[in-house]
């Protein structure tokens, strides 16, 4: 080989060393691994790990519109607050109603020396038709919709905080309609559960007072709050169902000017709910729960509604109407005669498929106000109510339900005859949901 080819070959091998190192210098460094979120198993499906934690989060929520006839955001249109002054159903009443809800639902969990520590919060914004007309003038859509919550609270080493479910409460409706012989409460709270094993458990807790209080009569009214409701329970869950027993103390403050005197109101309950798989499906039941209670009639479930409280029950009669008050107890200044309420109520579960299932409940409600009411025209009262609420879900988390209620109000006869005396009157509701739950 003459040198001239050597040099020649030298030369394009550099100019290859050249380009390719130009080509080098070119490339960008090699990025960082992305942390991705990870599944988080220890809850179930749905966790995932907030990045840079050791926290589990699940994010839901469900969106639903109901409409029906003769009930009011899911409950029968007998009961009232009559703080606004309206404790009667007349043809200034909404005969249909309309809500519609989109709520989100955030469960964290983070496991610590002291077992889970857990936060839980379900709310969004809500739509509900107005009760009644003002003036012939049905409220503007925007005056009915605002921010709503149904829970929010913490759970760490056996304590509840937070705004959440009494637990004077046992089981679930098995009806898109709320009964009034079925107890049941959202509110605020601070509990403590022990657990006792096999499935035993008791709770001790103390409950905002505010969210129970029907009102009083004659000469005093309630006075502020000065002690929560104390309540507590016993409950146990084994294969198959659960049972529990309920008790609960409420303050009676009655105001009278510049004095006070308090008295305690009580009620005690009991509810038990056992799996009935002979029926043909594993998943049919059947709920049983009783309450009785002396200056306390909301623990009967008398509101029928988790957030409100009962004043009156009322049914219309021509354009007039009438009414039964409600009190918890009738203070003359000195003493406090206190009502008796209790309730009973029965309901079964049958699925029919796996995706159409209908529940069949029956209620009463019975009010006995101290007998000086009665004298002065206050009226005892009784509900009845059946309720036939049936759920198909053609697909995973579509449920589409329709109610069809009968409830019968009844007030007694009073010495003295008044228009709330001695009055029965049958309401019938029909009520139908769309609910998308993700």
């Amino acid at each position: 080989m003459n040198r001239r080819m050597i040099n020649g070959l030298l030369g394009a091998a550099a100019g290859i060393a050249l380009v390719s190192g130009a080509h080098a210098a070119d490339m960008p460094v090699k990025a960082k691994a992305v942390e991705y979120v990870k599944i988080c198993s220890a809850y179930g499906a749905g966790f995932y790990y907030i990045p840079g934690t050791d926290i589990c989060l699940r994010v839901g929520g469900y969106v639903f519109l109901e409409t029906g006839v003769k009930g009011r955001n899911a409950a029968v249109d007998v009961i009232y607050d009559a703080s606004a002054g309206d404790a009667v159903f007349d043809s200034n009443d909404n005969y249909m109603q309309w809500r519609a809800r989109g709520h989100v639902i955030l469960d964290a969990r983070q496991n610590t020396a002291y077992g889970t520590l857990r936060a839980y919060f379900v709310g969004g914004v809500s739509y509900a038709t107005s009760a009644t007309v003002d003036a012939g003038v049905q409220a503007p859509a925007g005056t009915n919709t605002g921010a709503s919550m149904d829970r929010a609270f913490i759970e760490f080493a056996g304590f509840t905080a937070g705004f959440t479910e009494s637990f004077f409460s046992f089981g679930g409706a098995y009806s898109i309609v709320a009964s009034p012989s079925l107890s049941w409460d959202w509110l605020p709270l601070i509990a403590y559960t022990a657990q006792v094993g096999n499935g035993v458990t008791a709770t001790v807790s103390i409950e905002d007072a505010g969210a129970r209080r029907s009102t009083m009569v004659s000469d005093a009214a309630y006075g502020g709050t000065g002690m929560p409701d104390i309540v507590g329970n016993i409950r146990v869950t084994q294969d198959w169902g659960s049972a529990q027993i309920m008790g609960a103390l409420h303050e009676l403050k009655m105001s009278t000017g510049s004095s006070t005197d308090t008295s305690w109101g009580y009620a005690i309950g009991a509810g038990i709910e056992v799996k009935t798989p002979q029926t043909g499906n594993p998943n049919n039941s059947v709920l049983l729960q009783g309450v009785w209670s002396k200056g306390a009639v909301e623990f009967t479930g008398l509101a029928a509604s988790p957030v409100t409280t009962v004043r009156a029950l009322g049914f219309g009669t021509g354009s007039t109407g009438t009414a039964a008050l409600v009190f918890d107890a009738l203070g003359n200044g000195q003493d406090l005669f206190k009502t008796v309420a209790w309730s009973g109520y029965a309901a079964y579960r049958h699925y029919w498929t796996p995706a159409l299932r209908t529940g069949f409940s029956l209620g009463m409600t019975q009010i006995d106000h101290a007998s000086l009411l009665n004298e002065n025209g206050f009226a005892d009262a009784r509900v009845w109510q059946g309720n036939m609420s049936t759920i198909w879900s053609p697909v995973a988390g579509l449920d589409l339900s329709l109610d069809l209620v009968y409830s019968k109000l009844k007030t007694d006869a009073c010495p003295v005859a008044t228009d709330v005396c001695g009055n029965s009157e049958d309401i019938w509701t029909a009520w139908t949901r769309i609910r998308r739950n993700f």
